[in-house]
């Protein structure tokens, strides 16, 4: 528990519960990781076919040790900096500094792409509602000022305060909470008939179900649930609210838990009702006669609901996508505010504003989502999904050996906070669970299909990894220079 007398010295205000914890969860990927990637996946792995739903459901079970492994560090080192904090004292700053950058690059490039995306989607719900003006955001410069406005829309929001944060987190989980409903009840009940007429034109071609088709591939099946690693995302990024939850040590495992089970029931839900209203092999064909945009949640159900209720969907994803920005800037700040902690970046960033939020953090996150904005509209390349699904199991497997390490080595055997963490053998067998699953599932993605070297997961880990690497021995070099040394090894958390 945290001490009131010390209340005072903390820069980060203790101001959110679990509740907001869920949401914040929830929320960083329920957008593109439903709403786009599950039906898409089929273009890159169209041997899944109709296995597409089982595989959302089983690659969060299969995050359950991860799970169990969050809960427990969450329970004794609830910290801004979450993994790179729990990483960097059971092994070393260095090596989870390195881990954690692949992590945090992804992510906050991502910040540029979803804003991006932002724009791609209200402009069209707009011209689905009869807006022309709609056509606006679609080109360049649209896409641009309106993804600097949601940007620093979301910055401003953050800098008001956590506590502001979570009220406005929560609401964005009804949100997405009321457009999965309205995807679940069109997708049960909408026979897959009509979705398969209304398509065809789309198609260019009647639509119709293959006489015969390979049986499923257990190898792409795999491939799949690696790719949905990237929809449970916000289980990385929920920790970080741990130097700003109320009685953080109580919530923080709470939070994280119901975020998953949250997560599992309702992504695996609104898989299921998609693809039941629209059959795996039909959606194959669409997206091969270039109508992904038919294939994604909201154009299927546009398809086969009245005009008013597409145009209301298609307007609630808009937001949905745009909401996502909110847990990512905190994430990515409260990750730059714990490297600063440690010397690994400089003391600025561990400036507060009045209502105790990281804000030169903020503004950096902000700054470098914008570069990537502006890129993603001008020049049209993005950080691909499997990327941010290698990151998160990498994060992952190297967590685990720090807790098998913390068990372990004599290093940690006068450490409380280590004994703790450690108790029992169950949390041992899920580390060594948590290993696994990393292991197997990224191997099945080391090499994409059709695509080229420079982007491919292993050769752009390796790239980011060195530029971390980089970044963490200039840090070093430059604190010798001014007298501030940098953290290697240690055991004494961050006090937030």
């Amino acid at each position: 528990m945290t001490d009131p007398a010390a209340r005072d010295v903390f820069r980060l205000a203790k101001a959110v519960g679990v509740l907001a914890i869920i949401a914040s969860a929830v929320s960083q990927e329920y957008a593109s990781g439903i709403n786009f990637v599950a039906t898409q996946s089929l273009s890159v792995y169209p041997r899944v076919e109709y296995l597409v739903p089982l595989a959302m459901f089983v690659t969060g079970f299969v995050l359950l040790p991860k799970v169990a492994l969050y809960m427990r560090f969450s329970r004794y080192m609830p910290r801004a900096g979450s993994a790179y904090v729990w990483i960097g004292r059971t092994l070393t700053v260095p090596v989870s500094f390195v881990v954690n950058f692949l992590w945090w690059i992804g992510l906050t490039a991502a910040i540029g792409v979803i804003a991006f995306a932002f724009g791609t989607f209200l402009g069209d719900a707009m011209l689905s509602a009869g807006l022309a003006a709609g056509a606006a955001l679609l080109t360049p410069m649209g896409h641009i000022a309106i993804g600097l406005a949601a940007i620093w829309t979301i910055y401003w929001v953050h800098t008001a305060g956590v506590k502001i944060y979570g009220l406005l987190v929560q609401i964005l989980f009804a949100l997405v909470v009321v457009s999965a409903l309205v995807i679940i009840g069109y997708g049960f009940l909408t026979p897959a008939s009509h979705f398969v007429a209304a398509a065809s034109p789309a198609a260019h071609t009647p639509l119709k179900a293959p006489a015969a088709s390979p049986a499923p591939s257990w190898g792409e099946f795999l491939s799949v649930c690696t790719l949905f690693v990237f929809a449970y995302g916000g289980l990385n990024a929920a920790p970080t609210l741990g130097g700003e939850a109320v009685d953080a040590e109580r919530t923080m495992p709470k939070g994280i838990f119901w975020a998953w089970a949250t997560a599992v029931v309702l992504f695996t839900t609104v898989a299921l009702a998609v693809f039941t209203v629209a059959p795996w092999w039909a959606l194959t064909k669409l997206v091969g006669a270039g109508a992904a945009g038919d294939a994604t949640a909201p154009g299927i159900i546009g398809l086969v609901a009245p005009h008013a209720v597409a145009v209301i969907l298609n307007l609630l994803v808009a937001v949905i996508v745009g909401k996502a920005l909110l847990p990512q800037l905190l994430a990515t700040s409260r990750t730059a505010f714990a490297w600063a902690e440690d010397g690994v970046f400089g003391a600025r960033f561990l400036h507060t504003s009045a209502a105790k939020t990281p804000n030169a953090a903020l503004a950096l996150v902000s700054g470098i989502g914008s570069a990537y904005l502006i890129e993603s509209a001008t020049v049209g390349w993005s950080l691909g999904v499997i990327i941010r699904s290698f990151s998160i199991l990498v994060v992952l497997g190297v967590l685990a050996i720090g807790l098998l390490t913390a068990k372990f080595s004599a290093r940690f055997r006068n450490v409380e906070w280590a004994q703790q963490v450690t108790a029992g053998w169950g949390i041992v067998a899920a580390a060594i669970a948590s290993l696994i699953v990393a292991a197997v599932l990224v191997d099945s993605v080391l090499v994409v299909p059709k695509t080229p070297l420079v982007f491919q997961p292993a050769f752009q880990t390796a790239i980011a990894a060195l530029v971390g690497m980089g970044l963490y021995w200039n840090a070093r070099r430059l604190g010798e220079r001014a007298g501030r040394p940098v953290l290697t090894i240690t055991s004494t958390p961050p006090s937030e």
